[in-house]
């Protein structure tokens, strides 16, 4: 019974932190939405897929009682896609983890070797990839990484598609809201000084709300998968980062939401804007990795990893630059262009 205790009252502290958030108290309470997810996916990565679900409905009942609005806040936000990423995570070779397994330390997947990938497993293209000669695959079975970070940018996509159908007039709505609340906080500064902050916010609002949030859960989940590993309680062997991969289709979405930014009319043009936004969060953690491939070819690959990880958190729009590169890798191959020739195949 001690993993559902632990699951029902990690649930409870992410509750009562959505509920802190929501209150309005303090602006520093809103900080908390930065570590919402955190208790539901040590659960869930640590103990397994019941044990978050659990904590989910824990956490849900617990926020009922403030009132139903955040008991579905934390739901939608928080409770259902942490239970989504970790369903995918736990989802191995040898089907979904619903529990830990009595154990000591890490799990650890050998698995044989092959050439297959995990796509072509779970199509049913494969008949039986144990026996095939070969490497072992990166993602050894698991639901790769690279293909959470894009389900993940999904979701935040239909926020964004949600909350333009439920405002009636996305671009219209964040307007007003921006207005409001410059006035309330602000109300003694120059009107125009206003105006222009609003109209310089105001494009990619919804956008960085949506990637903002993705980010986070992600971010959440990293420290929460590397918190486990270190105290040997991971439920999964730890993603490399060098070794990201996203799926092919998250490309082409990339490039209809850049095309129905540059081209579509009013509404549906501040949308893709938006969305670009959003799907650009993928690509960023593509970025990061080749950027760890190329610092590990200078003398000191950590100091410039902290500078530009310092740059990042302190200039928002180079995160950008980064996902560029996740672009540039997802198309072109970038990180395998600067690997060194292989000795003995020179002229």
């Amino acid at each position: 019974m001690k993993p559902t205790f632990l699951a029902i009252g990690a649930g409870a502290v992410s509750g009562l932190l959505v509920a802190a958030a929501l209150s309005g108290s303090s602006i520093a309470v809103a900080y908390l939405t930065l570590v919402l997810p955190m208790p539901l996916l040590l659960a869930g990565l640590g103990l397994g897929i019941r044990a978050i679900v659990i904590a989910v409905a824990s956490g849900a009942l617990l926020t009922l009682a403030v009132g139903w609005e955040t008991s579905l806040v934390f739901a939608v936000l928080f409770g259902a896609p942490a239970w989504l990423l970790v369903r995918l995570a736990l989802t191995g070779p040898q089907g979904p983890v619903m529990q830990a397994p009595d154990r000591q330390g890490p799990y650890r997947q050998e698995g044989p070797e092959t050439q297959s990938t995990f796509q072509d497993r779970i199509l049913g293209k494969v008949a039986d990839w144990e026996g095939e000669p070969g490497a072992a695959p990166r993602d050894l079975g698991w639901f790769p990484a690279g293909h959470i970070l894009a389900v993940v940018a999904v979701i935040a996509c239909g926020q964004v598609i949600a909350a333009a159908f439920l405002t009636g007039g996305l671009e219209t709505a964040v307007i007003e809201y921006l207005t409001a609340l410059a006035n309330a906080i602000a109300a003694a500064q120059d009107q125009e000084v206003l105006r222009e902050a609003i109209l310089k916010a105001a494009p990619f609002f919804a956008g960085s709300v949506a990637a903002f949030w993705a980010l986070a859960l992600l971010v959440n989940a990293v420290l929460a998968q590397g918190l486990l590993a270190k105290g040997g309680r991971n439920l999964r062997p730890t993603p490399r980062l060098r070794e990201l991969r996203l799926p092919d289709w998250l490309s082409w979405a990339l490039v209809a939401v850049a095309l129905m930014a540059l081209i579509a009319p009013g509404e549906i043009e501040y949308i893709g804007r938006n969305l670009f936004l959003v799907l650009a969060v993928p690509f960023f953690f593509l970025g990061l990795a080749v950027v760890h491939k190329m610092a590990a070819m200078t003398p000191l690959p950590g100091a410039l990893l902290s500078l530009i990880y310092l740059v990042v958190i302190f200039s928002g729009w180079f995160a950008l630059v980064i996902a560029g590169l996740g672009v540039l890798e997802q198309w072109i191959g970038i990180a395998d262009r600067m690997k060194p020739p292989a000795k003995g195949l020179e002229d």
